[in-house]
């Protein structure tokens, strides 16, 4: 009887080694380079109005989506021409937002491509949009 229990002792040792060896091999081969984490979030910026159409004397409001890492952004819009200003104002609970552009009455007439660039998180995107400014 004593050695059936020895071999019964001998054999769960064994059993508990092999089960402690596929555990560790597990564990080990999920450390390392892998990341199993949420992938990160690309910054994007769409306008869903394009061309954005403006006369003299007239102000315009242009939603702008953004995709971010981040709640804020940094904001710009490039190639306006002369007369036109702009702000850009972001929701209070993401970074997308409204584009307000305002043209004077001495805007000249004519089709701009303007660039609007967003950062956050050491990434940036840009779109072009075309800026047409039309006799009233």
């Amino acid at each position: 009887m004593a050695s059936w229990s020895r071999c019964g002792l001998l054999a769960a040792r064994a059993g508990l080694c092999s089960l402690a060896l596929v555990t560790a091999t597990f564990l080990a081969s999920c450390g390392g380079s892998h990341n199993y984490g949420i992938p990160p979030i690309i910054l994007t910026v769409t306008v869903s109005q394009n061309p954005i159409r403006i006369s003299p004397g007239e102000t315009v409001y242009v939603p702008v989506m953004v995709m971010a890492p981040t709640e804020t952004v940094t904001f710009a819009i490039l190639g306006l021409p002369g007369g036109i200003s702009s702000n850009y104002k972001e929701s209070e609970s993401n970074p997308s937002g409204l584009l307000t552009l305002m043209a004077n009455s001495g805007t000249k007439v004519g089709s701009y491509p303007c660039t609007i660039t967003v950062g956050s998180s050491q990434q940036t995107a840009s779109t072009v949009v075309q800026l047409d400014v039309q006799k009233n």
